[in-house]
């Protein structure tokens, strides 16, 4: 079978079936074994899947390594920089479970400042 391209559709599925077939293959979700990194973003403007998100939206970054585990097993964060609290898709969105993290923050800080 061929497709319009004039490549073969059905080796697509043998280096599917060996591992072979690279990122493109692994529906958005490739990393070929090699690592790389984690973006972590908030939910205001979701990018759609296999996509990373607005630099304005992230947080920072994790690292992981060839296995998915996090190098040297925190993640080597790097704040991004570039994160912006407000933009013109709205203000910052978090998920339940981040503004419970944040809440908690918040709260052991304000009990350091009653000191």
């Amino acid at each position: 079978m061929a497709s319009t391209s004039g490549s073969s559709l059905l080796h697509t599925g043998r280096r599917q079936d060996t591992g072979s077939a690279g990122a493109s293959g692994q529906a958005g979700a490739g990393g070929g074994g090699v690592g790389g990194w984690i973006h972590v973003s908030d939910i205001r403007n979701p990018p759609d899947y296999g996509r990373i998100a607005e630099p304005e939206d992230i947080f920072g970054s994790l690292e992981v390594d060839g296995t998915g585990q996090f190098t040297d097993g925190t993640g080597n964060y790097q704040q991004s920089g570039t994160y912006r609290v407000v933009t013109r898709k709205g203000v910052l969105g978090l998920t339940d479970v981040l503004r419970s993290k944040v809440f908690e923050a918040l709260k052991r800080e304000e009990a350091k400042s009653k000191r």
